[in-house]
Order: C-alpha cells, then sequence, then structure tokens
C-alpha cells in the first residue's frame, strides 16, 4: 500500500456512484461535462463544470468550452440547472472559458477560469454572492495579461472550506506559468513560474489547500497533475493526480513530493478515447478542487477529458 506522510491528504476512495456526471443528449454539454469547482453552501453542493457541444467538435481548439451549473443534496447525485457561465467576451472566443476553480473572499464567492483566446490562454474572473448570479471581471492579472503573456490554471491557496489564506499578509497564486501575490486580492504582483519543472515533471497546478490541521502553522499541500512516469512508470499511467508540499515560510519552495498518484485512472469512463486519443488509454485525471465537509474530504475530477468522477478521503482513517 502507498505510505502517505504525516501531511499529505488521502487515501481517496471513488464513488461507486462514478461518474457524477455524464454529457447531455443535446446542447452545450453533449459532448463533454469534466474539470469541475465544487462547493458545499446554502445546504447542497453546487458544481460548476466545464462543458463541450458535440456541434462544435471538429474544431482546431476543440469547440467552445462553456461553463455549466449543477447541484446535489449528497454530493453524488446531481441535477443539472444549464449553461451558467457563457464565452462571450473577445478574451475568451473562440476557444471558451474552461477550468473553473472556486475561492471565498469576504463572503463573496471568486470564479476564476482560464479563458481560451485560441491560441491564447488567460487567467479571467467572475464573482458571486448566491453561486447563481455571476458578475464578470475579466483578467486577473492585468499587467501580466497586457504584456502579452499567458496564465493558465489558477490555483490559489485556499483552506479546507476554500477560503483564500491570507500568508504573511498576502493572498498566494499559482498558475502553470505565474507565482503571484496580493495584499487585496485585486493587484498581483507577478513572476515567472514554471510549474512543469517546478513539481518534478509534472504538467500543470490543480489545487492548494493548507491551515487544514493547525490554521496559522501549516505548509500547503499542492496538488499538481500530469505524466506520472517519472513518479512510478511501473503503473504505466497517462495523466493523474499527486501532491507536493509547499512551505508555508516561501511557497515557492517544495519541500516535500509523493511518488505516488492519489487518484490515477482504473476503470473504462477514465480510459475512454472518445475525445482522446493515443496515449490517453492508459487513462487522464485532471482535479480543480480538494475541500473538506464534515471530517470528509472531496475531491471531483475530469475523467477523459469527458466525465466527473468524484473521491471521498477520510479524517481519521490514516494512522
Amino acid at each position: 500500500m502507498d505510505q502517505y506522510p504525516k501531511w499529505a491528504i488521502g487515501p481517496f476512495a471513488k464513488a461507486a456512484e462514478n461518474p457524477v456526471l455524464k454529457p447531455g443528449e443535446t446542447g452545450f454539454d453533449s459532448w463533454a461535462v469534466y474539470n469541475p469547482a465544487v462547493v458545499y453552501a446554502f445546504g447542497k453542493y453546487h458544481m460548476f463544470y466545464r462543458a463541450e457541444t458535440l456541434d462544435e467538435q471538429d474544431t482546431e481548439y476543440c469547440g467552445t468550452s462553456r461553463i455549466g451549473y449543477a447541484t446535489s443534496g449528497d454530493g453524488l447525485r446531481f441535477e443539472k440547472h444549464g449553461l451558467i457561465l457563457d464565452a462571450d467576451q473577445p478574451y475568451e472566443l473562440p476557444g471558451g472559458v474552461e477550468d473553473p476553480r472556486i475561492a471565498i473572499v469576504d463572503g463573496v464567492y471568486h470564479m476564476m477560469y482560464t479563458a481560451y483566446c485560441y491560441p491564447r490562454v488567460i487567467l479571467c474572473s467572475a464573482v458571486s454572492g448566491d453561486l447563481v448570479h455571476w458578475e464578470k471581471r475579466g483578467p486577473v492579472l492585468k499587467d501580466w495579461t497586457e504584456s502579452g503573456r499567458e496564465s493558465k490554471s489558477a490555483c490559489l491557496v485556499v483552506n479546507p472550506e476554500l477560503h483564500a489564506v491570507k500568508i504573511n499578509g498576502k493572498y498566494h497564486l499559482f498558475t502553470n506559468e505565474v507565482y503571484a501575490t496580493s495584499e487585496d486580492f485585486i493587484h498581483w504582483d507577478c513572476e515567472p513560474f514554471d510549474a512543469a519543472a517546478y513539481s518534478g515533471a509534472f504538467h500543470e497546478v490543480c489545487t492548494a489547500v493548507t491551515d487544514y490541521r493547525e490554521p496559522g502553522k501549516d505548509d500547503i499541500v499542492l496538488f499538481v497533475a500530469g505524466s506520472l512516469n517519472a513518479l512510478c512508470p511501473e503503473r504505466n499511467l497517462f495523466y493523474g493526480v499527486t501532491e507536493c508540499l509547499l512551505s508555508r515560510k516561501d511557497p515557492r519552495q517544495r519541500i516535500g513530493q509523493l511518488d505516488f498518484p492519489v487518484i490515477a485512472a482504473e476503470h473504462a469512463y477514465e480510459k475512454s478515447l472518445i475525445r482522446l486519443k493515443g496515449d490517453a488509454a492508459r487513462g487522464t485525471i485532471f482535479l480543480d478542487c480538494v475541500f473538506r465537509r464534515n471530517g470528509r474530504w472531496h475531491a471531483y475530477y475530469g475523467a477523459s477529458d469527458m466525465y466527473v468522477g468524484a473521491a471521498f478521503a477520510d479524517e481519521g482513517s490514516r494512522k
């Protein structure tokens, strides 16, 4: 059995009900539903998922991605409520809006997402007080974006309930290309950051959690996704998720690393080649959110860039 150090979160067990969300028969999510952000609020689970339509599958950019909305009372059986965030700004087209993440700041819900202004990618945000009505705020890293540089995969340092955490008086944000800090969550100071090199040959940052055991003292658990061959070549995996540990004193420093996946492809829905090709037959897993509720960690992940799966880890189950 894989050995989890004290700092790591897990082990995760996948839900028997997986996949918990599938493409619709028609409409904006008829080709794919994946890479969701999920938050528990107002007495239920709210899922914001990346969606693509069969009508646009034959484009260079795989169609225009949009954000769909679903809710659940138990975190497993989700009811879809349709399109909630469309791609309607010049900087979001033609590729659309991708891979949302949710963070809470002063009672306001911030959805950070990647705008795919094909072939460029730009980190953007929208805000809401009720998770239903959203106001777009445009590019997050304005100076970085205006200088022509890209940013993809918003990874904010949050606590287990998804509240953004200030460390040394600043919020901390990673993307695949940027490390940024902010005192007010509006103005961000940026520096280049190579996620692939930083995380040990993985490709993308997913989500970062701190204050999960001793608030104010915990280091930061960073979930990363990508090729796991460097860590565990014997498992013959394509794209999976594992964890790094970042220093609280300097979140740019990696001080720990698991040498095995915490969520890896095992089932047919995670190894589908309906949307993907070639090596993806070994499985594709991507993660946008991890949060804790009632002593249980919830992880909702994209499988084969087509479905949504759920996995859970109970606190206290690992000695």
